[in-house]
């Protein structure tokens, strides 16, 4: 008989895998603690890796007519001063170029698409409160067998064959298990703002890069128009700053024009919004009945958007171990092994890939009397020659468009 699947967390994975488990005809769960997707910031770039992921799901072309933008370049400053253009490649990569997508929307399409299927339950508003476990009368495996939900007014069981967390970051079902997390050494916080665009800005789609010194910020237009700023602070540093002309000191980093927009949007601005970064990875991503997912096992930086685009193919690896296991009559452990096993392939590399991008942009802009007449006064007159560009792409490869191949098989 076919065994039955709760996932906790409707983000990129837990959609992306109750859609894959649900067209296959499994009966699966889907629990989210937010009645509405918009009150949660996350990330909203798909890369090339991501992309071809959603093509493999059959889902890229219903994805595409969500609202959003196509990435045209990236544009780095110094210093207020423009010192780097590079064009995005879209001739190259058609419908798989760099996007930026509403993720509400985004996760709305996902679940929409397996309600297509009688074996998938959608419960919104339910929060985890602990994990259900039972134990195995063959072995005396302690062994997980579902969740506790709160609701509006209630707290109750619900059971299943196998509960699988991908709840983000912050994981409940991470916490409530046996699973630890191991930190990685990247630790800073990030300043998130939207506001309208400015005026230069309206009907394009770069994405900016803004340093100076010791202080960086990104900035680019969302899939509504608007600008989004991340502004990265230290760890813990927030507090202080937030006491001090804080704005102002973010507007320092950008074009004097930009800056100046910035502080004209002042009263209007959404935000300020802060991300704790927590970077880490999980020694077992699994225990008997349990598995976790995306950055519940695993979480990503935010450097080039790894999150989105990583917990998509963690999904389809899943989907091709998971599918054959709860559909026959076959212990799950060995399963959920092979997944962590696979994944890891990836998971491992990117994440010292982003480590290494973060320790590199630190390096340089801790080191002005250095960097800043390189790059005020060498890079400009190469920066637009061709190989420029394409030596930056090629090193930002396996950060767009993967380090191995993921293919769904199932």
């Amino acid at each position: 008989m076919p065994k039955t699947t709760l996932i906790v967390g409707a983000g990129p994975a837990g959609a992306a895998l109750a859609f894959l488990l649900a067209r296959r005809g499994l009966d699966v769960t889907l629990v989210e603690r937010e009645r509405d997707f918009s009150r949660v910031f996350r990330g909203e770039a798909l890369m090339p890796c991501g992309l071809d992921a959603l093509a493999q799901m059959g889902l890229l072309e219903r994805m595409l007519e969500l609202p959003g933008v196509r990435l045209e370049s990236w544009d780095v400053f110094l210093d207020q001063t423009p010192v780097m253009h590079i064009p995005e490649q879209i001739a190259e990569l058609g419908d798989r170029a760099v996007r930026i997508i509403s993720q509400p929307a985004f996760l709305e399409a996902l679940i929409e698409a397996a309600s297509q299927y009688p074996g998938f339950h959608f419960e919104s508003g339910a929060t985890v409160r602990g994990l259900l476990y039972k134990t195995d009368g063959e072995t005396g495996t302690r062994v997980c067998s579902g969740v506790r939900v709160a609701g509006t007014d209630s707290e109750r069981p619900l059971h299943a064959d196998l509960v699988v967390g991908a709840d983000g970051r912050a994981s409940v079902v991470r916490k409530r298990s046996s699973l630890e997390l191991k930190l990685l050494p990247e630790s800073y916080d990030i300043v998130w703002l939207k506001l309208a665009a400015p005026e230069e800005l309206v009907g394009r789609a770069p994405i900016h890069v803004y340093a100076s010194g010791p202080e960086a910020a990104l900035g680019y237009i969302s899939w509504d128009g608007r600008w989004q700023i991340a502004w990265m602070l230290p760890k813990g540093t927030w507090a202080a700053v937030r006491e001090q002309p804080w704005l102002e000191q973010c507007a320092k980093l950008m074009p004097e024009s930009l800056g100046a927009h910035l502080l004209n949007e002042r009263e209007r601005l959404d935000g300020p919004f802060i991300l704790d970064v927590v970077v880490g990875r999980c020694a077992n991503w699994s225990e008997p009945g349990l598995l976790l997912l995306g950055d519940a096992a695993h979480p990503m930086s935010p450097v080039r958007a790894q999150g989105i685009n990583m917990a998509l193919r963690d999904a389809i690896v899943a989907a091709n171990h998971l599918v054959p296991a709860l559909t026959e009559d076959a212990p799950l452990d060995a399963a959920l092994h092979a997944i962590q096993r696979e994944r890891e392939r990836e998971i491992i590399p990117v994440q010292k890939l982003q480590l290494s991008e973060v320790r590199g942009q630190r390096w340089a802009r801790e080191r002005p009397w250095l960097m800043a007449p390189m790059l005020r006064y060498v890079v400009p007159l190469i920066a637009n020659r061709p190989w420029i560009a394409k030596l930056w792409l090629r090193q930002q490869r396996s950060l767009r468009i993967g380090v191995r191949e993921v293919t769904l098989q199932v």
